[in-house]
């Protein structure tokens, strides 16, 4: 079996590992592809956060100058500070002194949640943008983080690796992928980890790891800490996921399965369906994805292995010499 389509330990010397260790948020995942979206097409994407930040980052200002003692308490750390700046507003009147302590409670809410996100996106996004502007060809890296993913982690083990599945098939989706750029490649809890673009991009200034190295790709450690890959984008030509799937149905079909070959596209039609549709995983996918799981099980059969069986004759057939006679699926 050709390994080339299964997960590959990285050697010990790679340049990737080190940025996959410095950009590591403990998850020890990340999901990297290449986007070849035109440029126009980025530039009118990076508009949406660049002006939702903006008003942030006017709103911050407005309710700053309105309460200056909030944005001392903030770099103090110290909510006590905006109590005693109030109280000393006491002489103005009981009721004056109630509004200004609410008024500068809010603020101090609002801009400790506010300033984290727009100092994130200064030092992120907007960075990598002003540092290395917008490519044809760009690198994009996402991980799981966020509430999406506290709450995923929270689930009973069976239920969490079947969120946890259908997440990583929409986000490596290539309907998906192919239909979205920068910002909106986000799919909860997959989120883009810019300073990881920030390094891939010095490694390949500097002649150590190529960009075209994080094609659709997923990294991660496997039970001995050491880093692999999982090229997804080996599995992604669409001539050669083709020609398994019809290799795995036609196996099927001499096996006598052909109810079970039915139901299987039934949900194969469904899940295409929703993938080309929705912009993040829903309860509705999660569903079916363990409905593909259950199928195969019940059916007694590893739906992985015969996968990775069946790419890896495709594969073994498209490049062999025109000499040679077509192999069968064993």
């Amino acid at each position: 079996m050709n390994s080339a389509f299964g997960p590959k330990i990285l050697p010990h010397d790679s340049p990737a590992i080190h940025l996959l260790e410095q950009n590591d948020t403990g998850r020890g995942v990340y999901i990297s592809h290449i986007d070849r979206t035109s440029v126009k097409l980025k530039i009118a994407v990076f508009m949406i956060p660049l002006l939702m930040y903006t008003v942030i980052a006017a709103f911050m200002f407005w309710r700053a100058s309105k309460n200056y003692d909030v944005v001392v308490a903030l770099m103090l750390n110290d909510f006590y500070y905006v109590e005693t700046a109030a109280s000393r507003k006491l002489k103005n009147g009981f009721w004056s002194w109630c509004w200004r302590f609410i008024v500068a409670s809010f603020d101090y809410y609002m801009l400790s949640i506010l300033w984290p996100l727009f100092r994130t996106f200064v030092t992120s996004h907007l960075w990598l943008r002003l540092r290395y502007g917008f490519r044809q060809t760009e690198v994009v890296f996402r991980a799981p983080t966020g509430r999406e993913y506290d709450n995923m982690i929270a689930l009973p083990p069976a239920q969490f690796q079947q969120a946890w599945q259908a997440s990583l098939l929409h986000a490596t989706s290539r309907q998906f992928l192919m239909g979205n750029t920068g910002f909106n490649t986000r799919s909860p809890p997959w989120n883009l980890c810019y300073t990881a673009s920030t390094d891939a991009y010095h490694l390949a200034n500097s002649g150590q790891f190529d960009l075209n190295n994080w094609e659709l790709s997923v990294w991660q450690k496997n039970e001995h800490q050491q880093w692999t890959v999982w090229e997804a984008w080996r599995h992604q030509d669409p001539t050669l996921s083709t020609k398994a799937l019809t290799m795995i149905k036609e196996k099927l079909l001499v096996e006598g399965r052909e109810e079970f070959v039915g139901k299987w596209d039934a949900l194969l039609a469904e899940q295409a369906n929703m993938a080309s549709v929705a912009s993040e995983v829903t309860p509705a996918m999660q569903q079916l994805v363990q409905s593909v799981n259950d199928l195969f099980k019940e059916e007694g059969l590893d739906l992985g292995e015969l996968w990775l069986e069946a790419i890896s004759e495709a594969d073994r057939i498209q490049n062999q010499p025109a000499s040679e006679a077509p192999g069968q699926l064993a």
